[in-house]
């Protein structure tokens, strides 16, 4: 029998204890790296002229994104949740806030894509969290 790529629980961690944790990684990686957009999009719009059909693709972008980094996990399952997790929260945010750097609809398509990636990656780490035994590298 095969070890599975996620360890499982242990009996002592109580669902609170795991809930919390998990809920604000989940409210980062999704409230920054998606709806944090939302907001900005009417000003990013009228700000750079940008068409509907412009923020439709900036937004499959991320979409698309999501999908690749889901994808990504089946191929290469995430080893060190922990470590994997802060850098996906890390990118999410860091990608978020590089947006009005630039000024260009492919340039922000690319951020979107890698902002989704880095957060379909928090996801799947918060999804796959575990508590850790002691003396586990995690």
């Amino acid at each position: 029998m095969s070890t599975p790529a996620y360890p499982s629980p242990r009996p002592s961690a109580s669902a609170a204890s795991l809930a919390w944790p998990a809920a604000l990684a989940l409210a980062a990686a999704m409230g920054i790296g998606r709806f944090a957009f939302t907001p900005v999009w009417p000003l990013m719009a009228q700000e750079s002229g940008l068409s509907l059909a412009q923020g439709g693709w900036m937004a499959s972008a991320n979409y698309a994104g999501y999908l690749l980094g889901a994808l990504a996990a089946i191929v290469w399952p995430v080893r060190r949740l922990r470590v994997t997790l802060a850098v996906s929260l890390a990118a999410v945010a860091a990608l978020t806030l590089a947006m009005p750097m630039l000024n260009s609809v492919a340039g922000w398509s690319v951020l979107r894509l890698a902002a989704g990636y880095a957060s379909a990656s928090a996801f799947i780490c918060v999804v796959a969290w575990r508590p850790v035994p002691a003396g586990d590298p995690r």
